[in-house]
This record gives C-alpha cells, structure tokens and sequence, in this order.
C-alpha cells in the first residue's frame, strides 16, 4: 500500500512597494551587496521579473544598478532584509548598467545572460504542468 508524500501549500504574501524599495540586501555571510532601487515587471504575465539593486558609489555617483532575478532573492517574513546567495566578490562581477543607461526591454540574451549568471531559469522559460 502506497502513501501520498505530504504537500506543502504555499500561500501568496502580498507586500507594498513602499516596504520592499530601499530595502537592504545581503548575502548568506551577512556583507551588504546593495539595496532595492527598483523592480522590472514582465507587463504581459505581470510577474515582478528582476529586483533591481544599485550598489557602490558615493552620494548616488558611481553608482551601478544590478538587475537580480526576483526568485533569487529570499526574505523572511519578519526581517526588513533581503538575501542573495552569492558571495560578494561574484556580486561584483554582475551584469550592471548605470542609472542612465537601462537594457533595453527587448534584448532578450541580456536579461537571459543575468538569469544564467545567478543560476536562475528565465521566467518566460519555467514550464507549468
């Protein structure tokens, strides 16, 4: 006889904007790699596709933005924080781009290539069963 393995029911967690922008991200070790600048939304699913992270510079000069993969980010519910697995000096090396100079929003390998870099499937290429 056969017994069904238990299910894990995921509840939606729906938060404002106003708390995830200007939130600050760390990684597993605890080093700041940034904070949340902005979100890119996939307008034809509405799926929030990319927290947007500016990291470095001084007083907004210097400053880079780092598009993250929205599921590469982790929070727990009770901490004002975000976690990115990822050791700062890879962070680093992340594609980045400078406030005013966004990816276009067709350069389909550009944003493929960040999802890759963060070990993420693209979320266009997610299959549902």
């Amino acid at each position: 006889m056969a017994f069904a393995s238990p299910v894990t029911v995921v509840y939606p967690r729906m938060e404002s904007l106003d708390r995830i922008l200007g939130s600050s991200v760390k990684n597993a070790t605890g080093d700041h790699l940034g904070v949340i600048h902005s979100l890119m939304i996939d307008t034809a699913s509405g799926l929030v596709t990319f927290g947007v992270l500016s990291s470095g510079g001084i007083m907004g000069l210097g400053e880079k933005l780092y598009p993250v993969p929205w599921q590469a980010l982790s929070r727990d519910p009770k901490e004002d924080e975000f976690t990115l697995k990822v050791r700062k000096e890879t962070f680093e090396t992340a594609p980045s781009f400078d406030k005013g100079h966004w990816p276009k929003s067709d350069d389909l390998a550009w944003f493929e290539r960040v999802y890759h870099f963060y070990g993420v499937e693209p979320a266009w290429e997610t299959k549902v069963m």
